[in-house]
């Protein structure tokens, strides 16, 4: 279900204007601005490395980008993020992000999902993609984030859980082609692709691809793994 939030600035996006993107549902952050959609044109663009500092490090890196590029933030005409599925702390870092600040600027905000923006981050260097992809994120457990997309991005099949061994098991034949996040060294010899989700993708798939937008909510796949403090035994 849509928040209030979300569903008051879920629209389109002033594509005159700059668009900020985020994300960081994976061991990354970064941010992208977008200022034209013209080519030859690509997005500024900030990336860092990191599993649990996207708290720190996402404010100062829009900050550093909006002086790079000159863009007053006030003036955006939207603002896009991953969704996930994803870590489950950077996935609300940066949807908290940008919710608040779509707010407080009064644009659109726009979500992305993370299978989309990695494929698309691949697509980015490797070139087309294939007709059948099967895009791994990692989960940071057994069970890894799995869904296969088609060439345009769309869904083949709904999003699940599946272990590397189903994973290798769906590839084998080369009927699929597999996509998977760099972190997850353990399929590399499956072959296909490996990158990282990166906020330029999530920009351009916002500003061109108006298909993909999703309300910015955050897509689990399965539930955090915290647990309410137990009642103390008086």
């Amino acid at each position: 279900m849509t928040s209030g939030l979300a569903a008051a600035h879920l629209g389109a996006l002033q594509l005159g204007a700059p668009l900020l993107a985020i994300e960081t549902s994976g061991s990354a952050c970064s941010v992208a601005m977008r200022t034209s959609i013209a080519p030859g044109h690509p997005p500024a663009h900030e990336f860092a490395v990191t599993a649990h500092g996207h708290a720190t490090l996402l404010m100062p890196m829009i900050e550093r980008l909006a002086q790079a590029t000159g863009v007053e933030l006030a003036a955006l005409g939207g603002i896009a993020v991953s969704c996930g599925p994803g870590g489950f702390t950077g996935i609300r870092v940066g949807l908290a992000t940008a919710r608040a600040m779509a707010l407080a600027i009064g644009c659109p905000i726009v979500g992305i999902g993370t299978f989309q923006a990695l494929a698309a981050t691949v697509a980015r260097s490797a070139g087309p993609l294939s007709a059948r992809n099967l895009v791994a994120l990692d989960s940071r457990r057994t069970e890894l984030f799995v869904q296969e997309l088609d060439s345009d991005l769309k869904p083949i099949a709904p999003a699940a859980l599946a272990t590397a061994e189903e994973i290798a098991a769906r590839c084998q034949g080369g009927t699929v082609t597999l996509i998977a996040d760099a972190e997850l060294t353990m399929l590399a010899p499956l072959g296909g692709h490996s990158g990282t989700a990166d906020a330029i993708a999530v920009a351009d798939l916002a500003a061109l691809r108006p298909d993909l937008h999703i309300a910015a909510e955050p897509i689990y796949l399965r539930p955090p793994d915290i647990s309410q403090p137990k009642a103390r035994t008086p």
